[in-house]
C-alpha cells in the first residue's frame, strides 16, 4: 500500500506540472495569435507592392531552377509538443532525399540535433521567440550568399497551422519565383527601377519567411498545448486506477485483520470451555 501511495503522489505531482505547462502554452499561443494579427496586414501590402513589380525588372537568375538545392527547416527549440518536431523532420528528410547536392540552413535546436550531417550552411538555435524582419532579413542574406549569382532552389520545410487540433508540415517553394500574370501597366519608379526592385524582392523574401516561422511557432504552442492537455488526463486517469487499488488492498487488509480478530476470539471462547 505504502508503494501505491508513493506513485499516486508522485503522479499527483507530474499532472500539476503539465497542468501548468499547459496554461502556459495557451497564453503563449494567444500571445503569438494577437502579434500574428499585427503582422498579417504588413504582410499583404509587401505582397500587393510585390504584385505590381514587371517580372522584366529582375534578374532572371530568381526565375531559373538550379542544379543546387537549399533547404531551410523550421523547427521548434523545446520539446514536449508531441509529434511535432519529428513530423517536420519526417518531411525534411523526404526533401532531402529527392533533392540534388542539398544544402541546409537549420532553424531550432530539434533540426540540428537531428541533422548533424551533411551539407550544412547555417545553424540558428533559439533564434526567435516573436518572428521579426531582422529574422527573415537575416536568412534572405544567406541564401543570396549561397546563389552567388547562380540560380538555385529553395525550399522551406515548416509545419501550417491549419486550426487548434491540426498543424501539418508542408514544403514551401520560395525560390525560383513564379513569373506573375497580370496586365501591363506603366508606371513612374522614384527611386529609379535599378534601386528599387531588389529593396522589394528583398522585402518580400523576408515577410514571407515571417509569415513561416509564425506558422511553426504558432503551431508549436497549440501542439504543446494539446500534449500537455493529454498528459494532465493521462494522469488523472492514472490517478484514478491507482486510487481504486489502493481502496481494494485498504480494504483487503482491513478485512484480513477483522478475520484475525474473530478467529482468535473464536479460539479464546474454546479455550474457556
Amino acid at each position: 500500500m505504502l508503494q501505491i501511495k508513493r506513485k499516486i503522489n508522485a503522479t499527483q505531482s507530474l499532472m500539476k506540472i503539465t497542468r501548468a505547462m499547459e496554461m502556459v502554452a495557451r497564453a503563449k499561443s494567444r500571445k503569438m495569435e494577437a502579434e500574428y494579427q499585427k503582422f498579417k496586414p504588413f504582410y499583404e501590402e509587401v505582397k500587393r507592392l510585390w504584385s505590381l513589380i514587371p517580372d522584366e525588372s529582375l534578374d532572371p537568375v530568381f526565375f531559373e531552377e538550379g542544379d543546387r538545392d537549399l533547404i531551410v527547416v523550421i523547427t521548434s527549440d523545446m520539446g514536449l509538443c508531441g509529434s511535432f518536431n519529428s513530423e517536420i523532420i519526417r518531411e525534411a528528410e523526404k526533401v532531402i532525399s529527392e533533392s540534388k547536392n542539398p544544402h541546409l540552413i537549420l532553424i531550432g535546436l530539434k533540426a540540428i540535433n537531428h541533422f548533424r550531417t551533411g551539407n550544412i550552411l547555417k545553424m540558428y538555435d533559439r533564434f526567435y521567440e516573436i518572428p521579426d524582419f531582422r529574422n527573415g532579413s537575416t536568412i534572405v542574406e544567406d541564401i543570396y550568399e549561397f546563389m552567388d549569382g547562380r540560380p538555385v532552389n529553395v525550399k522551406v520545410v515548416f509545419s501550417r497551422f491549419k486550426n487548434i487540433l491540426i498543424q501539418r508540415p508542408e514544403v514551401y517553394d520560395l525560390i525560383p519565383l513564379k513569373r506573375k500574370e497580370k496586365k501591363r501597366e506603366d508606371f513612374e519608379y522614384e527611386p529609379l527601377p535599378e534601386q528599387l526592385v531588389p529593396v522589394v524582392l528583398h522585402y518580400y523574401l523576408s515577410t514571407t519567411l515571417m509569415e513561416l516561422m509564425f506558422q511553426t511557432k504558432i503551431g508549436e504552442f497549440y501542439a504543446r498545448q494539446n500534449a500537455m492537455k493529454n498528459a494532465t488526463d493521462n494522469a488523472q486517469e492514472v490517478i484514478r486506477e491507482l486510487t481504486l487499488a489502493y481502496n481494494k488492498a485498504r480494504q483487503a487488509s482491513i478485512t484480513q485483520e477483522l478475520i484475525e480478530i474473530v478467529t482468535g476470539a473464536e479460539a479464546l471462547k474454546e479455550i474457556e470451555k
